[in-house]
């Protein structure tokens, strides 16, 4: 089996990830709890491409914008399309990231970390180990995130009251 192949197989997992994200964000105003009693807030803003495959192809929407509450992309979710790309803002502490996240590889694009700044007569490095440590915290607190999306899934609260608040969520995007 190639890597393409476990990718086709898996794919849902990252797609499921993102709805999942976006619900979170707009149902419990995009806080998270990190380890260390660290708190992040999330939320989407800006852009979100959904992609359904049928009889004629691959048929992709973009929604863009200030506010992903949008009713077109709530409602191509709602019609069965996937959320596959994402564009997420996420906060913690006086910290802001900027980036999108595709589904399919759970790649990162167009990061853009919080501003790094230089000190006169620090090292000229030292810019880029701040940077890279912002990029590293960044991983560290999608990991977490990603890691509370999985025990949610695991656990039994996920039938009974998860998904069907999911689920609703999706209708109600609809109307």
């Amino acid at each position: 089996m190639s890597v393409i192949d476990d990718v086709r197989e898996s794919e849902s997992l990252g797609r499921d990830f993102l709805v999942w994200l976006w619900f979170r964000s707009e149902t419990m105003a995009g806080s998270f709890q990190l380890q260390d009693r660290e708190e992040a807030e999330l939320w989407f803003e800006g852009k979100v491409t959904l992609q359904s495959e049928g009889d004629r192809g691959v048929e992709t929407v973009v929604c863009t914008g200030e506010n992903v509450r949008i009713r077109e992309a709530r409602f191509a979710l709602g019609e069965g399309k996937k959320l596959t790309r994402a564009k997420i803002h996420l906060r913690a502490g006086d910290n802001e990231w900027v980036f999108e996240l595709d589904s399919t590889w759970m790649n990162f694009h167009s990061l853009k970390t919080p501003r790094v700044f230089r000190e006169k007569g620090e090292d000229p490095d030292a810019l880029f180990y701040e940077r890279t440590f912002l990029v590293e915290k960044l991983l560290s607190m999608m990991d977490q995130i990603f890691g509370g999306y999985v025990e949610a899934r695991l656990s039994p609260a996920w039938d009974m009251e998860e998904l069907p608040a999911l689920m609703n969520w999706i209708r109600e995007g609809m109307k």
